[in-house]
């Protein structure tokens, strides 16, 4: 069973989550702001009406945090501050409707979506330049140094060396590394899903999107919707206890962690044992800070939560 320390603070709903030092930087719908150890909250930047559709990263780099701003009436604006509050809004990114917010080789990178095309965008040296461009992106993940995406053509990766194309399979949902991959097909209307896995390929049908792979250390899991089962056995789904009303799940503490329909906070190392943390807030939805941290969040209150 995972046992975690919970420091509570007055900020709800919140989207983005990061640590530095002692303290924990957050983004709502709101506000940018820190949280001590204590629970103490310090506003750094608040925010004027956002659009329903409001994008709400949050990353560190070159020093600053990074954010977007997606006001009521107007376009959306890429935002640095510093770690006092300071502001720079940066109107040369043009920004459409920004889905992603990450860091590629020390630079802010935003994916920014202008249907069915996603353009990948960096700001570098006071310019906004596009690195790639996705069409019907799918999937996405970044490692500081490279960023590896799926779309309609296939798998690439992202880095200093430009665009690769690791794949050219069709129907990507997601993937993890480039050994494990979903794709997606339709028959008489209805969707097929064929796991693909170093070991082969498995065809599973009467599932829903989304579909997720979920890496622990007991091994590769893979998820659709409320049903999870090995990667190398996606026949023998079993249903997550409680979890008709799914939000977020993620890896936290060599496990695997999600809100339960009662608001707990539940937690497996195997998908197969499950164990309940009380959590001392009332919760509806997680945000990763990393291997160990995750935050869990309400409408008023939030929680920062660290395995012990």
């Amino acid at each position: 069973m995972v046992n975690a320390t919970q420091v509570p603070f007055e900020l709800g709903l919140v989207s983005d989550a990061l640590t530095l030092g002692n303290d924990l930087y957050v983004r709502t719908y709101e506000v940018v702001a820190r949280v001590s150890e204590r629970g103490d909250v310090t506003v750094l930047h608040m925010f004027g009406a956002q659009s329903p559709l409001a994008f709400r990263g949050l990353v560190f780099t070159e020093g600053r945090l990074w954010t977007v701003d997606r006001p009521l009436n107007g376009r959306p604006v890429l935002l640095e501050l510093s770690l006092a509050g300071d502001v720079r809004r940066h109107d040369g990114m043009p920004l459409h409707l920004p889905t992603g917010l990450t860091v590629l080789n020390g630079h802010p990178l935003v994916l920014d979506f202008d249907g069915p095309v996603t353009r990948l965008l960096a700001w570098s040296d006071g310019t906004a330049v596009e690195r790639a461009c996705a069409r019907t992106l799918t999937h996405w993940t970044a490692s500081g140094e490279a960023l590896h995406f799926s779309d309609a053509q296939g798998l690439h990766r992202l880095s200093e060396r430009g665009v690769e194309e690791l794949s050219d399979r069709t129907g990507i949902q997601t993937f993890h590394g480039t050994e494990h991959v979903v794709t997606q097909w339709l028959d008489d209307g209805w969707p097929v899903f064929s796991v693909i896995t170093p070991e082969g390929g498995t065809t599973v049908r009467a599932v829903d999107r989304p579909v997720a792979f979920h890496p622990l250390p007991s091994g590769v899991f893979v998820r659709f919707r409320n049903r999870i089962g090995r990667a190398d056995a996606p026949g023998e789904l079993r249903a997550l206890p409680d979890a008709v009303d799914l939000g977020k799940v993620l890896a936290w503490g060599g496990g695997l962690a999600y809100i339960r329909d009662d608001r707990q906070l539940h937690w497996s190392a195997d998908t197969e044992n499950w164990t309940v943390l009380e959590p001392v807030v009332r919760a509806s939805d997680l945000v990763a800070v990393d291997a160990t941290q995750l935050v869990i969040s309400g409408r008023r209150t939030s929680a920062w939560v660290t395995v012990d």
